[in-house]
């Protein structure tokens, strides 16, 4: 028996390799079969449009505001202001902004799943889980995230956020759920006939940290300056965060419980508030694959901005379209997408030439960007459409 017991234990590291070159397999014969898509959500028209990434074109889109309705808020309208795609890249997840709501849609055939209304004034910035079974949404005026199952799109908790709740993520273990709050923007006023939010937070502007089981609040982080969008680094002791009404971008130490660097990006001349919106001079942050290089959205300066991420300093300004509102990255980190809100765009970004590409016409008032590869027989079903 302990002849046998170490003749299995020697060859357990050869059927550990062995696996993971099975896994290794698997996994590169699932990207062959699969083609990287882009779906860049144009927030006024109430679409998705849907790019093929390697070909630089766009191949199909998606009407999410299918019944056609009508619905007002501060600023442009807004009927498409968050995507997720699920881990097969066969659902669409959009919360559809002024709409209140969050639908699902087959994307093969752009046909609607399931609706499910949050009763609030705006859905917001969307997270989904690695497994694609949950979605947290914030709805933007009650102060809360919601958290809703995927395959029918049922309410299945919520929690107390800050005021004006905006980006939300999970952390890679899938235990931790981060939300970040805008505080009260006076260029987002609560209708004066609306009813008050359903929650009432003590502290504004803060980083709320909760479990994603349980949903128990784990720690409320104050902030002095409300985060727009963020990323964690890779080992997620911190972010990398833009600010409202900053020309810059931060560094938060989680530890710490404070920003430790800062990196002040350039102003275009004759750039004043009415170059932005909401507060975000800067809007769009995206991290390539291996951690060394933040992908900016210059809003008020129609600029693309690369930043070392390692000791944020800039490498490169890439001019774009007008008003870029969110940055994704795609092709394996070597390019940075753009959504040019204004002219109704998409820029691809060589991030290694410092360069725009290409530009594609994509849709009325683009702002995020969600990157997923597809099975191609999805990709066919689109396209046949």
């Amino acid at each position: 028996m302990t002849v046998l017991k170490r003749s299995i234990y020697a060859a357990l590291p050869i059927a550990l390799v062995l696996a993971q070159l099975c896994l290794a397999g698997e996994s590169a014969q699932r990207a062959a079969e699969s083609i990287e898509l882009a779906f860049v959500a144009n927030a006024e028209e109430g679409s998705i449009a849907i790019v093929d990434v390697a070909a630089r074109a766009v191949i199909g889109s998606i009407s999410v505001n299918f019944a056609e309705v009508e619905a007002e808020g501060p600023g442009a309208a807004n009927y498409a202001q968050d995507t997720d795609v699920s881990p097969d890249g066969r659902t669409l997840y959009v919360s559809r902004g002024y709409l209140g709501d969050v639908a699902a849609f087959d994307v093969g055939s752009g046909r609607p799943l399931w609706t499910r209304p949050l009763d609030t004034m705006r859905a917001d910035h969307m997270t989904l889980t690695r497994d694609g079974r949950e979605l947290f949404v914030s709805a933007f005026v009650d102060n809360r995230v919601y958290r809703l199952a995927t395959d029918t799109g049922s309410i299945t908790g919520h929690f107390a956020s800050g005021i004006f709740p905006h980006d939300v993520k999970v952390s890679s273990d899938g235990r931790r759920l981060f939300n970040s709050s805008l505080g009260q923007m006076p260029s987002f006023p609560l209708p004066k006939d609306g009813r008050p939010p359903l929650d009432k937070p003590e502290v504004p502007i803060q980083l709320t940290i909760a479990d994603a089981t349980t949903l128990a609040i784990r720690d409320r982080i104050p902030l002095e300056t409300a985060m727009r969008p963020w990323q964690f680094n890779a080992d997620e002791t911190g972010l990398y965060a833009l600010q409202s009404n900053q020309h810059a971008v931060v560094y938060f130490d989680l530890a710490a419980r404070k920003v430790t660097r800062r990196l002040d990006l350039p102003i275009k001349a004759g750039v004043t508030v009415k170059d932005w919106d909401f507060e975000a001079p800067i809007h769009g942050l995206a991290l390539t694959d291996d951690g060394a290089t933040l992908c900016l959205a210059g809003r008020a300066s129609d600029y693309a901005a690369l930043v070392r991420a390692r000791d944020l300093s800039l490498i490169a300004t890439v001019p774009v379209g007008d008003a870029p509102g969110w940055a994704e990255t795609a092709d394996g980190g070597r390019v940075c997408l753009i959504a040019n809100t204004r002219s109704d765009d998409l820029s691809f970004v060589s991030i290694a030439d410092r360069k725009e590409i290409v530009r594609l016409p994509i849709g009325n008032g683009p702002k995020h960007i969600s990157v997923a590869r597809v099975p191609a027989s999805v990709v066919a079903a689109i396209k046949a459409r």
